[in-house]
């Protein structure tokens, strides 16, 4: 097994997107990148593209604190700071849709 390089300066939190054509990384300089990956005929790493800066979100506790969706259009991380930030909650609604039916009679 060889190894390619993908990032240019280092990089942390490596997560796959779920077609397996991407990989969403954060960058030395705190940015999350984007970088194509082909595997036909053989791997290769394309275009690196950034998207935005991570320097409000959660830092990295060695592993990713972050994940991008089902389709790869979004990503779910942790904003640091901001208002009432010693009250802030994180609420889960579990299987909403399911919960959403009896109030909207579908």
């Amino acid at each position: 097994m060889s190894a390619t390089q993908v990032s240019v300066y280092g990089g942390n939190d490596p997560v796959w997107a779920h077609s397996g054509r991407e990989l969403f990384y954060r960058n030395a300089t705190n940015e999350m990148v984007a970088v194509e990956i082909t595997e036909d005929p053989s791997f290769a790493v394309g275009q690196q593209t950034m998207l935005f800066s991570m320097a409000d979100y959660l830092p990295s506790n060695g592993h990713p604190v972050y994940d991008v969706s089902p389709y790869d259009q979004r990503s779910v991380m942790l904003r640091v700071g901001g208002l009432g930030t010693s009250d802030a909650q994180l609420i889960l609604v579990e299987n909403f849709f399911e919960e959403l039916k009896p109030l909207v009679g579908n």
